[in-house]
């Protein structure tokens, strides 16, 4: 996930984000890395469901509807070494955890 030095989350008005794809060497991490991707949700109608946008820096899997690569779209998130689980592997494997995080310390 890239955007804007500084900010935390970034997303367009339809909760579009921007990604720096791992083949991409010569452009830069920021704003413009990409086009707008739409990010899947667990429930989505006009006016109700959930949203989950990913924060800047997360990794996320992105996949092409009906595999044509001008349709991305972000299908989930993933953990990795500088992305952490937010508990404890192995020792919480056994809990399923929704953990969430304040936006720059505001509680909400």
């Amino acid at each position: 996930m890239t955007g804007p030095a500084g900010e935390e989350i970034f997303c367009d008005e339809h909760g579009r984000v921007r990604v720096k794809f791992n083949w991409d060497r010569y452009n830069p991490s920021n704003q413009d890395s990409s086009c707008w991707i739409r990010v899947a949700q667990a429930w989505a109608g006009t006016g109700f469901g959930n949203l989950a946008i990913p924060r800047v820096g997360q990794e996320v899997i992105v996949d092409f509807l009906n595999g044509d690569p001008d349709q991305p779209i972000i299908m989930g998130r993933t953990y990795y070494h500088e992305n952490r689980t937010p508990g404890s592997l192995p020792g919480t494997k056994t809990q399923m955890t929704i953990r969430s995080k304040t936006y720059k310390g505001s509680g909400f």
